[in-house]
């Protein structure tokens, strides 16, 4: 008895050790968690704040990994790293850790997919990440949201698929706010595809159900989403409306504030333009920042054109160039893009107006200008392609020559230097599947219209026998009487 007694007191000394050494250890990864957490970011620092805590039992472990991977920088080759950490959390973790760190590396994907070849690795991670990780409700609707946002990078069909399982099961778990943050996302989709139409029922859809619960969120932003949909479609009125609805929401200070220019836009739509004319004086009046300033001299001098008053275009376009071309030089640019846009607006005034000596002019001098974005390279092909329109008109054939092979060496440059955007293609491959879609709809559709013209024609060919074997019965019978 006595023996084991002794037994159960040692037994009970190395408990309390291990329990000892466990808090430690647990305080150990509290500590480093928080140590991650307000860290600055400098990498080898917080790179070796991570390396101190691979002592700590796994599921200790797991959590460091998990907070250092969620709170790295945004920069490429620090996300690359940030992966790391969570794909080894994910790995070691409990399942409480699995769902957290699943659900960090699926928004990371979402953000490394546009700047980082790692389609594929994600794809393959996403596909599989929700069988073998058991989510609560909650967490899977957020899953489909983030699969939704990684999606919209390179399959927008698929981005439409997860974003529809997200909202049903929002819908499910009677979450109205994150169901109407799911709807104006899904709008987003839509405004990417300019589907407008399809864009503006997902905002009414939203606004409804804003209605019906007590979430207060401002209703400014949805009527600005509706409005500039509204807007796309050519329903300037109802869009207005909308404005009006906005703008009784500002404070009394504010004026039209960032609104504007889409005021300005609707009003324009309807051709009304001197009232589109007032707005944007008015906010060019207000406006200090000289990309905005150029962007309202712009307007203003394109509302005029549309009422073919060219000396006042005139006027307004060289305020623009002479604006812009300041701040290039103030801030030591090359020809930007808008410069180049501002000339070619100008020399197209020019043209127009008569004066077409002075158009070629000046696309001559600002088309030998340098530029060395691709952006800006883009600007001068522009103005190039003018002036070979130009000089095709007056039958000017040296001079055209000159201007194309000018053309020509600009784009090999904008071609070595421009890389095409995910998102274009990702487009792109949208619209052909979508077009083809279409073709294979219309043509199931006219070979059931052909099969139903066959069976017209047989039918008709049928009733036509039929009438006239009738027809020789009775007059065989007609005949036998007599």
């Amino acid at each position: 008895m006595r023996r084991n007694g002794i037994l159960l007191l040692i037994g009970l000394f190395v408990f309390l050790i291990l329990q000892g050494c466990r808090r430690s250890e647990k305080a150990k990864m509290e500590e480093l968690c928080d140590e991650l957490k307000n860290s600055v970011m400098m990498t080898p620092v917080f790179d070796s704040l991570v390396e101190s805590s691979a002592k700590l039992p796994k599921f200790l472990r797991a959590k460091v990994l998990l907070v250092a991977g969620t709170n790295y920088s945004m920069k490429t080759e620090q996300l690359k790293k940030a992966k790391e950490y969570l794909q080894e959390a994910n790995r070691l973790g409990s399942r409480e850790v699995k769902n957290r760190a699943t659900l960090e590396l699926v928004r990371l994907y979402g953000t490394l997919v546009l700047r980082d070849d790692c389609v594929e690795e994600a794809i393959h991670f996403i596909g599989r990440a929700n069988s073998k990780v058991v989510f609560v409700q909650e967490e899977e609707a957020e899953f489909y949201f983030l699969k939704a946002r990684f999606y919209k990078a390179i399959d927008i069909e698929r981005a439409f698929g997860a974003i529809e399982k997200a909202i049903t099961m929002y819908r499910g778990m009677g979450d109205t706010k994150e169901e109407i943050e799911m709807w104006c996302f899904k709008a987003t989709l839509y405004g990417v595809l300019e589907e407008f139409e399809e864009q503006y029922a997902c905002y009414e859809e939203a606004y409804r159900l804003l209605g019906k619960v007590r979430y207060k969120k401002d209703v400014r932003p949805f009527f600005e989403q509706m409005a500039a949909s509204l807007k796309r479609l050519g329903r300037y009125d109802e869009a207005l409306r909308l404005y009006g609805a906005v703008l009784k929401n500002l404070p009394d200070t504010a004026g039209l504030g960032r609104y504007g220019i889409q005021v300005a836009e609707a009003y324009t739509g309807l051709g009304r333009h001197a009232e589109a004319r007032v707005i944007l004086k008015e906010a060019l009046r207000e406006e200090k920042r000289p990309g905005l300033r150029n962007t309202l001299l712009g307007r203003i001098a394109d509302s005029f054109l549309k009422e073919e008053t060219r000396d006042s275009a005139l006027v307004y376009f060289k305020s623009a160039i002479d604006l812009y071309d300041q701040y290039a030089r103030e801030k030591g640019l090359r020809t930007p893009r808008v410069s180049f846009k501002n000339h070619l607006n100008y020399a197209r005034c020019l043209w127009d107006n008569g004066e077409q000596a002075e158009a070629l002019e000046h696309l001559e001098q600002v088309s030998r200008r340098e530029a060395e974005t691709p952006e800006s390279l883009r600007a001068q092909m522009d103005v190039l392609e003018q002036l070979c329109e130009y000089y095709a008109h007056l039958e000017g054939k040296a001079e055209l020559h000159e201007a194309f092979r000018r053309h020509d060496s600009i784009m090999d440059l904008y071609q070595v230097l421009n890389e095409e955007g995910r998102y274009r293609n990702v487009l792109q491959n949208y619209k052909n599947r979508k077009l083809l879609q279409e073709i294979e709809a219309m043509s199931q559709k006219q070979e059931e219209t052909n099969w139903w013209l066959i069976f017209a024609l047989v039918a008709t060919i049928g009733v036509l026998g039929v009438l006239m074997v009738y027809t020789w019965i009775v007059w065989v019978k007609i005949r036998n009487k007599k």
